[in-house]
């Protein structure tokens, strides 16, 4: 570049620089047209990465319509199905019910044997508490799992 700018058609040279830059814009220009283009006259399959080809590509015509990234089966990420998560939730939530039965059976159940044979009281119990533990196992495993379903997307 020194010996180019220092010789005495510096000025040609300049020119000639300038010219070519013009042209090399042109060309970008007359490239990026024609794959938006393209672009805009595929189907969604020609998506890359999740998303539009003709998005990357800037023209100077304003586009058609908003692009939005696709997820998963084709849905868009900014769709969220809320409404769905919470029938999960509460549909899961009924398991908690079941669980709050199963202690009241469990107790009318000791109630009864304790009636039945005092001299057993000790053991009903303890195997009532043990299945006591097993029922609020569950029924935090149910909270868990719906707790997972509601903020899940």
């Amino acid at each position: 570049l020194k010996q180019l700018w220092g010789s005495s058609n510096g000025g040609q040279v300049l020119t000639d620089c300038r010219e070519d830059m013009a042209l090399l814009k042109q060309a970008v220009m007359a490239a990026r047209t024609v794959q938006v283009q393209a672009a805009r006259s595929m189907a969604p399959a020609a998506a890359i990465g999740g998303r539009w080809v003709g998005t990357a590509l800037r023209t100077n015509e304003a586009p058609a319509s908003k692009p939005t990234l696709l997820a998963g089966l084709g849905e868009p990420i900014s769709k969220r199905n809320a409404g769905v998560s919470v029938l999960g939730c509460a549909i899961a939530m009924v398991a908690v019910g079941g669980c709050a039965q199963g202690i009241g059976q469990l107790f009318a159940a000791l109630v009864v044997g304790m009636a039945r044979n005092p001299s057993m009281k000790e053991d009903l119990f303890t195997y009532t508490l043990i299945g006591m533990g097993f029922l609020e196992f569950l029924a935090i495993v149910v909270i868990l799992i719906a707790g997972l379903l509601l903020y899940s997307e």
